[in-house]
């Protein structure tokens, strides 16, 4: 029998401690890797950079959570306060191309315009059946929260959690909120459907107006260009506002010409829009308790796809994504 020698016996001792240490540490990443990766339900997300900033550790760390998405920038990138409905149409147009290719989408939009580009596309994707997350430049979370989910919807990434698009409003500077409606889960979002998605534009030279009532308001508040479609009326509380008669003439004139005019609450918390019954003969329609963006979205999109414009105020109050509460018929 020959014995090793002292020299074997050290490289021996050391090839054996050496494969010992490579067994630890593959043992370790791999733990590591499935706890990483036991969230992970996708790994096809494509990310469509149209404004804002993309945080600069995003391309160095993503890959560590095991993710591997495609990056897309406009170039020149949109500006978040410029943007205008047509682009709307061009960010679904992209989502469109690679609707097929991909399981879940995220948008990096800049904060000014998010919340109003987000809800647009909720009703311009129509059957929509992949997650599509709007974020202004926490693209590393978005992305994490891409991954888990398969939730119909075009959602907001805020502070870790998904929220209807149709339902946020930008709340402070870097925060976003649904107070209307709790940050989507299974339990909550909208159902999967069979039919195909389908994309439905929005007409760019459809214009909507934003008018908010306040103290000392006049009817010259509602001497609109011609060229005026739609407005949004944010109304103080569940629907009140100014009722002089030279107010309420002009809304009634505005209406008769054929403008639509959608009233919303300026409270973030309206459960119970109501909106006052001078008003309302007046021709104002109520927007139950959506948001000012949703409401826009919403009008813009029916405004550029509904010929009759009898129906709109019909139209306006069905829930198309869960924008709004529908009462309950008894």
């Amino acid at each position: 029998m020959k014995f090793l020698t002292k020299d074997e016996k050290s490289k021996l001792i050391f090839l054996i401690t050496a494969a010992l240490g490579a067994t630890a540490i593959s043992i370790y990443l791999s733990v590591n890797i499935q706890k990483n990766n036991e969230d992970i339900l996708s790994n096809k997300i494509h990310v469509i950079h149209t404004s804002g900033e993309i945080e600069d550790e995003f391309r160095k760390n993503y890959g560590k959570i095991g993710l591997r998405p495609s990056v897309v920038s406009y170039q020149p990138l949109q500006k978040s306060s410029d943007i205008v409905p047509n682009d709307w149409n061009t960010i679904a147009t992209d989502i469109g191309k690679k609707y097929n290719n991909y399981d879940a989408f995220v948008v990096v939009c800049g904060k000014d315009t998010l919340t109003y580009t987000a809800s647009a596309l909720s009703f311009m994707m129509e059957n929509l059946g992949k997650p599509i997350i709007f974020t202004d430049g926490e693209v590393l979370s978005a992305v994490k929260l891409a991954s888990s989910t398969r939730i119909p919807e075009v959602m907001i990434a805020s502070e870790g959690q998904l929220l209807r698009a149709c339902r946020t409003i930008h709340k402070s500077l870097d925060y976003f909120s649904s107070p209307q409606y709790p940050p989507l889960d299974s339990m909550n979002c909208l159902q999967f459907t069979e039919e195909s998605m389908k994309i439905t534009f929005v007409n760019p030279k459809i214009t909507v107006s934003v008018i908010k009532v306040f103290p000392g308001m006049t009817d010259t508040s509602f001497q609109v260009s011609k060229k005026v479609n739609g407005i949004v009326l944010e109304m103080y509380g569940n629907g009140t506002g100014p009722t002089s008669e030279k107010i309420l003439n002009a809304i009634s004139l505005l209406t008769k010409k054929g403008v639509v005019i959608i009233g919303v609450s300026q409270c973030d918390e309206i459960f119970n829009m109501d909106v006052n019954i001078q008003f309302l003969e007046a021709g104002v329609l109520s927007g139950g308790d959506m948001t000012t963006e949703a409401a826009y979205a919403k009008l813009y999109f029916l405004l550029s796809n509904v010929e009759d414009k009898k129906i709109i105020g019909q139209l306006m109050e069905k829930s198309f994504r869960g924008e709004m509460m529908v009462p309950k018929i008894l």
